[in-house]
């Protein structure tokens, strides 16, 4: 059931509070940046995503699923991003709750 290819197919580019723009290629990078560099705690999406990266390390989860995860927790998280699968670029505003 799991992929276990360590790069994602298609890259997704982030810019924080701090001006600073990440590129991630993987599940790896995208725990990485949710648990260090993260904008807001306690996200549910955030969580979720947390819990996908953790579940794809131990090889229960696609890759591209927890992409997909990782995307909408920077939509939660109003966090500005590329998505290099769908050539989108911008802000993205926090969707209602």
């Amino acid at each position: 059931m799991s992929d276990h290819s360590a790069f994602w197919k298609k890259t997704i580019s982030i810019d924080l509070d701090a001006g600073e723009r990440l590129v991630l290629r993987s599940p790896q990078d995208a725990l990485y940046a949710l648990v260090s560099d993260w904008p807001i705690h306690d996200g549910v999406h955030q969580q979720r995503a947390i819990d996908f990266c953790r579940a794809w390390l131990a090889g229960r989860m696609p890759a591209e699923t927890v992409r997909q995860a990782f995307i909408l927790a920077a939509l939660e998280a109003g966090v500005a991003i590329t998505d290099d699968e769908n050539r989108s670029e911008g802000s993205v505003s926090t969707p209602p709750v």
